[in-house]
């Protein structure tokens, strides 16, 4: 099917509907890492275990079982890896959010100090 018949077999809720998508996903890739907290503090847990709690500004690289961690100027990313896939390297440098390595378990997580978790969770 050619682009001209695609278009010319589109209505006119179709053609406001992908525009609305395109403007909702557009606002979504600016304004996500906007409401993330931009944390001080790198909390690295294996299995569900808090192993390090570390602020974000120090420079440090830690080993834990495989993987190579590396904090530096106000960010974090899995340096090395040694499982397959390498998706926790791929993902890069972070100031939000969190690494996740499933092969390994280990989840890597930039949180606000300010804003420190009270009370029961989802895993407690």
């Amino acid at each position: 099917m050619r682009i001209a018949e695609l278009i010319n077999r589109t209505t006119l809720f179709d053609r406001i509907l992908l525009v609305f998508m395109v403007f909702v996903t557009g606002a979504a890739i600016v304004l996500v890492p906007l409401c993330l907290p931009h944390g001080g503090q790198v909390r690295i847990e294996v299995d569900n275990k808090l192993l390090y709690k570390l602020p974000i500004n120090e420079d440090k690289t830690i080993p834990i079982g495989g993987l190579v961690v590396e904090i530096r100027a106000g960010k974090v990313r899995v340096a090395e890896s040694d499982c397959p896939g390498q998706i926790c390297v791929k993902q890069g440098w972070i100031d939000s959010g969190a690494i996740i390595c499933l092969p390994k378990r280990v989840v890597i997580t930039v949180v606000d100090t300010a804003a420190a978790p009270k009370g029961v969770d989802a895993t407690t």
